[in-house]
């Protein structure tokens, strides 16, 4: 039981690190986080911090894997769509815009990191990236799936993963940084971003 205690504890210590390093990242970006303003906010000596954390890049890397796994979970969410693999990937994408947008900072904060333990967990844009990510995988198997039924053009499927997904973290971004956007136009805005998107890559009537 005390083994079990002391277990209990040092997840408490870990986790008031990292709920530190988050309230920090939130209002100065990555940039801004130091041991020292963690160890301010929460009143514990430096030595404590590293007996839990290498350094400040381990804390980096800890808040990202927590952090955009937890927005990209959203996606997980969706079931397949046997009949139309574009309404699976509008609603995936939906629900991610939607948990981007719900905590807009740490997004902002780790999608235009340029550390290299944050870009291991954010990168896309690499040829092969497929085999890596598995949210880049499952989007490249929809639009397979899409091109096999004759619903989507022939394409190369990770390439246009890369496209879409680069094109719906362009409007998050944006929503984000002008702020204040109503809520309905931010309904429109995603709409129009697929109805766009899926023009390019469905298979139109030629008469």
């Amino acid at each position: 039981m005390g083994k079990r205690r002391q277990l209990l504890k040092q997840e408490e210590i870990k986790a008031n690190i990292l709920n530190a390093a988050r309230k920090v990242v939130a209002e100065e970006g990555f940039q801004g986080l130091s041991i020292r303003k963690i160890t301010k906010l929460i009143d514990y000596s430096p030595g404590i911090v590293y007996h839990y954390f290498q350094n400040k890049e381990a804390i980096i890397e800890a808040l990202v894997t927590e952090g955009y796994e937890r927005i990209l979970a959203s996606i997980s969410s969706v079931s397949r769509n046997e009949g139309q693999p574009e309404a699976e990937i509008k609603e995936g994408f939906t629900k991610y815009i939607r948990a981007a947008l719900a905590a807009p900072e740490e997004y902002k904060a780790f999608l235009l990191n340029e550390n290299p333990s944050v870009l291991t967990k954010t990168s896309l844009l690499a040829q092969g990236i497929m085999e890596r990510s598995r949210t880049l995988r499952a989007l490249g198997e929809a639009i397979r799936r899409g091109i096999e039924m004759g619903r989507f053009a022939p394409c190369d499927p990770e390439l246009m993963a890369q496209v879409i997904w680069t094109s719906v973290f362009g409007l998050i971004i944006k929503i984000i940084i002008e702020g204040n956007i109503p809520q309905e136009q931010i309904d429109r805005l995603i709409e129009q971003e697929f109805k766009l998107l899926f023009y390019g890559l469905m298979v139109r009537n030629r008469h």
